[in-house]
């Protein structure tokens, strides 16, 4: 039998093989702060340990953050605020603050949140975050990185992670699109039900948006590449998860070239 490898493929007793299509990140989606969110099935990821979500972000710099207090717009969340429905919030934090900040929520709503430093979040530029939770009460067990580098880290005071069963994830708004919608542009959402901060150097890039599926998130939503609309637009999970997401109030022109 011949086995011939290279371009264009793999060739075995003359049969061709394709190859694997390179990673390529054409499309994001753009959040105009109103109404617009992306919400994923009707319940929580079920993570109870540790926890790790990645984003890319684009904050204009005419977003203060809102029209008042506490000038806070989430990025992504499975978040309402309220009493035992908090689980976890990726956001950022204007007026008065901007800064980017990590939140982790314990079934007994005690909370830790972390803020970035050396940043500003609203420049009009591409931003990745990664934070992460080793759902433990050891030393600086969460953290926040911000394009690569640590930017915040602290220890929690409680082990493992609230999972308000009917707190669905969501991105650009708090869970059930109820505020703190973002202004703005996001790509690639990622979740793991693991702490992954030994892993940011294969998460993140300086140029932009990689290919992760080797790392196994538990969801990942690329946010426009491979996705479709139909009144509204379904976001397929690309992780093992199959939590599809489904947008609101989002035409179809808010899926946009602008990609990291």
């Amino acid at each position: 039998m011949a086995v011939i490898l290279g371009s264009p493929g793999i060739y075995l007793g003359g049969a061709s093989v394709p190859p694997v299509p390179p990673f390529v990140n054409e499309y994001s989606m753009s959040f105009d702060g109103i109404g617009d969110y992306i919400y994923a099935g009707t319940s929580s990821l079920g993570i109870t340990g540790g926890i790790s979500v990645s984003a890319w972000v684009k904050i204009p710099t005419t977003n203060t953050g809102g029209a008042s207090a506490p000038y806070v717009q989430v990025i992504a969340c499975e978040d309402t605020t309220s009493g035992g429905q908090r689980n976890w919030t990726l956001a950022w934090r204007g007026t008065g603050f901007n800064y980017f900040q990590w939140s982790v929520f314990a079934p007994n709503g005690a909370s830790t949140t972390v803020a970035s430093s050396g940043v500003v979040p609203n420049d009009n530029q591409w931003h990745h975050l990664l934070g992460t939770f080793d759902g433990t009460t050891g030393t600086n067990g969460v953290k926040l990185y911000v394009d690569g580098s640590l930017s915040s880290q602290a220890t929690a005071s409680f082990a493992g992670l609230n999972s308000g069963s009917t707190v669905e994830p969501t991105i650009g708004a708090l869970t059930g699109g109820v505020g703190r919608r973002l202004e703005g542009t996001i790509d690639s959402v990622a979740v793991w039900n693991s702490d992954q901060s030994s892993n940011i150097n294969s998460i993140y890039s300086p140029s932009g948006v990689v290919d992760i599926s080797s790392l196994n998130p538990l969801s990942w939503w690329r946010m426009g590449d491979g996705d479709s609309f139909s009144t509204n637009w379904t976001l397929i999970d690309n992780g093992s998860g199959g939590n599809d997401g489904t947008s609101v109030s989002m035409p179809e022109e808010a899926r946009v070239t602008d990609v990291p």
